[in-house]
């Protein structure tokens, strides 16, 4: 029992200890006494130290995304009135003392507290703060393809006109015809990709979605649960034109957003995921599989006209384990979560929620 007990804390200190992020700040204070005592100098580095911690944090604060930096500044003075509550500093990297130039310098290290600060941020939307029967209620089409195929064309060449061509010797008389080929070019196709869409894939990606919505007070569905026979149609072709290296046709996406409307829904998104060919890791020699959101574009259904709140591109995560489909689930599941909570922050900067 002690030993379940003692893995129990451990797992729990891991857990929470990955939920932190560390940065270092900076901080300097300059005083005025020629000849200050041990206790004023203890009370400028105080100073310094504080200073550092906070800078450590607008660090922090400075790479967030663009959507919910936006949240953030509308309760950052509660924030950094309360700042011990969102961060542990108290690690020292460097203090220095420069009496000739009458400043005291420090450099701290500080654990930001991401979950707490998130939490704070998300109590702050619209959508958290909807009652509970007023859920916003959102509609999610996930896919991924994985490229199973590259068909390469031979060089095509053109022959060109062939000219007769007379030439004649000045001194000798003597006179000569050649053939030349004139003109004539070389038709070089681009390679074709082929891809694969499974839908189990569509499955895993919602596992990860799931958990992220739901605790942002969305009440999210699956594109089959709500269209129903009109999800497979759209879905037929939203497949057909992924596995060609398409994207999603916009008169598809049109249908979907009318259907969508009349079943009263709040916000939909389409989303699809580019799997990466397989490697193996050098250092743990597992299969590691590269997952990146190519394109994902939410749509507000609640107003008079169907509008997108904005596009996210660009998230890449890489999931390992120990064969091929595990290492693709993993980095499927850490592109969800991370895809999720940057849609939810995207909404809830546009102020979005509840009409």
């Amino acid at each position: 029992m002690k030993q379940i007990i003692k893995i129990f804390l451990f797992s729990l200190f891991l857990s929470n200890y990955a939920l932190a992020v560390e940065f270092r700040g900076v901080g300097s204070v300059t005083y005025e006494d020629s000849w200050p005592s041990n206790e004023k100098k203890n009370q400028y580095l105080n100073e310094a130290k504080n200073k550092a911690c906070t800078d450590a944090f607008k660090k922090y604060v400075s790479t967030m995304e663009e959507s919910k930096r936006l949240i953030f500044t509308s309760i950052e003075k509660q924030i950094y009135d309360n700042l011990n509550n969102y961060i542990s500093c108290n690690t020292v990297v460097e203090e220095n003392i420069d009496e000739k130039n009458k400043k005291v310098t420090a450099v701290m290290k500080a654990n930001i507290d991401t979950t707490r600060l998130d939490i704070e941020i998300t109590k702050n939307s619209k959508v958290f703060a909807a009652e509970s029967g007023d859920k916003v209620s959102i509609v999610v089409f996930f896919y991924s393809r994985t490229k199973s195929a590259q068909r390469s064309f031979d060089d095509k060449v053109s022959k060109g006109k062939e000219v007769e061509i007379e030439e004649k010797e000045k001194q000798s008389g003597v006179s000569s015809k050649t053939t030349e080929t004139t003109g004539g070019s070389t038709l070089r196709r681009a390679s074709v990709n082929e891809f694969t869409v499974l839908p189990d894939d569509s499955i895993k990606i919602m596992a990860g979605m799931q958990e992220r919505f739901t605790k942002s007070r969305f009440k999210i569905y699956q594109p089959r649960n709500v269209l129903r026979s009109e999800f497979l149609k759209a879905d037929k072709r939203i497949t057909k034109s992924l596995e060609a290296g398409q994207s999603i046709p916009d008169d598809v996406l049109l249908e979907v957003e009318d259907a969508l409307i009349e079943k009263k829904i709040n916000y939909y998104v389409m989303a699809y995921f580019d799997v990466g060919l397989p490697l193996t890791d050098q250092a743990t020699g597992n299969k590691a599989i590269i997952v990146t959101l190519s394109f994902a574009q939410i749509t507000d259904l609640g107003g008079d006209f169907p509008s997108a709140l904005g596009t996210i591109s660009g998230v890449q995560m890489k999931g390992e384990g120990a064969t091929e489909d595990s290492a693709k689930a993993n980095a499927l599941n850490l592109a969800s979560i991370e895809t999720g909570k940057r849609l939810i922050d995207l909404i809830n900067s546009k102020g979005a929620g509840v009409r």
